[in-house]
Parts: structure tokens; C-alpha cells; sequence
């Protein structure tokens, strides 16, 4: 694979900066970011980090070597053949060893003054903000500007839905970074058309990708945790190999940092239930808190999907409901998806993270749950739910059938 013909172009009030490629797999295609015009001195148009680290996967899922026809950090370069390359065989086996060359080193520090993350509404960019926005003190590591990346996260299929997607949940968000001062800075792409595995599959990586685009602005950038905690990646993470790559992040971030930029990977010192308690009191969470993955195109929370269904039950048990009623629609919770998300929750305590954090979190505030066997029974489909009554019935004690049938009604 090889990479060349970095260049700028201008047109009305956007700056765009592409490269070529020329790849056996892939062809001859263009590979461009682009954001305002205003952020042009952010932009960074002499190196090829933020390519080299968005094509990375998609080289190594072909078995293409990748040569530079230009200017690359020597950091960037040196970790990646060491490091990332062989981290990410071991997360992806499909993944084959590969060699990035380039024409031209560079050590060079573009001393941007920015320290930033990315903001979409939800808990783990809420949970950075609060900490290194609200309540940092240090100006060296408060954050100053938020980015909002086209890479992956609003689709790859349909470019002009994914435009459309991008630029409707841009208009919906930026009430928040209006109301603090912040500039929330749009990075457009084309990069999610080179990962037809998915977002979450890559998703470290495109977001890397986007951010060194913008490393002559900042010089740190913390990027929100998928959610897990330190402890809990050590625990579950064999269940995400080759499926979500951000349970890497503490190890791979630091690894696509350049002279110019550090990625600090965030959130990982919280779970999921610890980070929601640690921002519930955040008066701009309960203006602005905004977690629904539905995928409508209202963008706001559908109070159905899995994570509304994973906050509201963490609100529930302290007691915080009905201070969200104004962004979530309690009753339509209650009565479409609370008692099958409860159970579901119940059933996967000691499988998902995110489940034992909720479950715990609820009997500590005395929230009563249904057992695990009621829960099972109310999961299982349907065409099996009837030969398992039959069972139990025939082996529990009578006391226990008529609680069975209570628990069903």
C-alpha cells in the first residue's frame, strides 16, 4: 500500500487535506479530513500520522505493507512497527504482520497550546469533561476545546446519510459547548469507508486518526473510556477480542501519540455505575445527557434501547429518576423495557461488566430484583418457556410451585 500526494485544497469555508493511495486490495482511492476554514492553522498538512494510523487495520486485514511517500513522525513511526502492529495481531488474528516504511523522519513539536476530548452527551464523555474541565485546576490539563469526529461512529454505508447523520448530531450537541465558551471544532472524513467491520471493531484507531489530524492545536487530548474499568479489561477483555478494540486503550493510545500530541486514555480509573454517580449531579448532565444508540434521526434519547435502559436503571436505584424525566420518557420505560432489561441484567451479572455494576449497585440501595431462575424464564424464548415450566414443576416442592406461578403472573 502505498501512500502519497498529500495536498490541501480550499473551497468556500472548508479546508480539506487528502492523500492518494495505490493498493492491490483497496485500488487507487483518496483518503481526506477536512474541517472549518477558521481551524485552518490546526490542521495538520505536512505529515502523514493521521493516515498511517487510519489505514493501519485495513493494511494489516489485506496483508499490505505501507509506504510513505512523504513526511512521518519518527515517534509514531518507531511504536507502531514495534508496538501496535504486534498489539494488534493479538486482538485481531485476522490481522497479518506488516511493515510501514516512509521517505522522511520528523522529530518536529508543533507546540499546540490545545488540551482537548470529544463530546457527545453521554456518560464516559460527561465523566472527562467533569474532570478535566469542571473541576481541573491545572491549565496545563484543563480542557480547552472539544472535538466532533466523522470517522466511524454515525455510519458506513450510505456517505451522504453518514453526512447528514453527522451534521444533524453536530447541530443537536453544540448547545453545550455554546453555553461554556468552548469552540466544538467538526473533523469530516471519508475514513469510515475504509472499515466495513464496524465501528466498534477499529474504533481506537479512527478516533486517533482524527484527532493527529488536528495535532498542530493540541498538544494533549483525552479520550473518554469505552466504560470498563482497569480491573474489569483484565477481567472481560477475552470476551471482546477481535469484536471492540478500546478494551486496548490504556496500552494503544499512548502508542499512536506524537511529538506534538499526547492521547491520554480517560475513564478507565471508574466503572461504568461508579462513573454514571460520580456526574449525576453535573447541572449540564441534566440538561444536555444524551446516551441513545436507537440510531433515530431525533437523536434524542428513545428510553428503550440498551444503554437508556443502563442509565435509567442506575438512576433508578438511587432514587434519581424523576430528576430525568425531562430527557428520558420514564413511563415508556417502565412499561416497554424495564422488566425484561432488569432480568436480562440479573441473568449477566457474572458475564457483562456493566451488568454486575447495576445489579450490585441496586441490592446496596435495596432495590428488590427478581431471582435468576424467574429471570431466565422470562429471557428465554418463548417456544422453550413452557417445556421449562413443565420441568420445574415436576421437580419443586410445593411451596415453590406456587411461588413460580405468583412470579409469572
Amino acid at each position: 500500500m502505498r501512500l502519497y500526494d498529500l495536498k490541501k485544497t480550499v473551497k468556500e469555508q472548508t479546508i480539506k487535506v487528502s492523500i492518494s493511495i495505490d493498493s492491490e486490495e483497496l485500488g487507487d482511492r483518496e483518503l481526506w479530513f477536512s474541517t472549518d476554514l477558521k481551524y485552518q492553522d490546526s490542521v495538520c498538512e505536512s505529515q502523514y500520522d493521521a493516515y498511517l494510523v487510519g489505514l493501519l487495520y485495513p493494511a494489516m486485514r489485506y496483508g499490505e505493507d505501507i509506504h510513505i511517500e512523504g513526511k512521518i513522525s519518527k515517534k509514531l513511526l518507531f511504536n507502531v512497527n514495534n508496538y501496535v502492529i504486534p498489539l494488534i495481531k493479538s486482538f485481531s488474528p485476522k490481522c497479518k504482520q506488516i511493515e510501514v516504511t516512509a521517505n522522511e523522519l520528523t522529530n518536529e513539536d508543533f507546540d499546540g497550546k490545545g488540551v482537548g476530548t470529544g463530546f457527545s452527551g453521554g456518560i464516559d464523555s460527561f465523566c472527562t469533561i467533569y474532570d478535566h474541565y469542571e473541576i481541573e485546576s491545572d491549565s496545563d490539563y484543563k480542557i480547552n476545546s472539544f472535538l466532533f469526529l466523522n470517522v466511524g461512529a454515525h455510519g458506513s454505508n450510505d456517505e451522504m446519510k453518514v453526512k447528514e447523520k453527522f451534521i444533524t448530531r453536530y447541530d443537536y450537541l453544540k448547545k453545550f459547548p455554546e453555553e461554556i465558551g468552548l469552540d466544538f471544532i467538526p473533523v469530516d472524513s471519508n475514513l469510515f469507508s475504509f472499515h466495513p467491520w464496524g465501528h466498534q471493531l477499529t474504533c481506537t484507531l479512527t478516533l486517533a486518526s482524527g484527532i493527529i489530524f488536528m495535532q498542530r492545536h493540541y498538544n494533549k487530548y483525552y479520550c473518554a473510556s469505552l466504560g470498563w474499568s482497569y480491573l474489569e479489561i483484565l477481567k472481560y477483555s477475552e470476551t471482546d477480542l477481535d469484536r471492540d478494540i478500546a478494551m486496548f486503550d490504556p496500552i494503544l493510545l499512548p502508542l499512536l501519540s506524537t511529538e506534538s500530541l499526547e492521547l491520554i486514555p480517560d475513564g478507565n480509573q471508574y466503572t461504568r455505575t461508579e462513573k454514571t454517580l460520580h456526574i449525576m449531579d453535573y447541572e449540564p448532565v441534566h440538561k444536555y445527557l444524551n446516551v441513545c444508540v436507537s440510531g433515530d434521526d431525533t437523536h434524542e434519547n428513545c428510553s428503550l434501547c440498551a444503554k437508556c435502559c443502563r442509565t435509567l436503571m442506575t438512576l433508578n436505584s438511587v432514587g434519581k429518576l424523576d430528576e430525568f424525566s425531562h430527557l428520558f420518557d420514564i413511563e415508556k420505560y417502565k412499561n416497554k423495557a424495564e422488566k425484561k432489561y432488569v432480568c436480562k441484567q440479573v441473568a449477566l451479572k457474572n458475564e457483562d461488566p456493566f451488568a454486575k455494576g447495576n445489579v450490585e449497585l441496586a441490592k446496596i440501595n435495596n432495590i428488590k430484583l427478581p431471582s435468576r431462575i424467574y429471570c431466565l424464564l422470562i429471557l428465554a424464548p418463548s417456544r422453550f418457556k413452557q417445556k421449562i415450566i413443565n420441568v420445574l414443576r415436576e421437580v419443586l416442592p410445593e411451596k415453590m410451585k406456587n411461588k413460580l406461578k405468583k412470579l409469572l403472573r
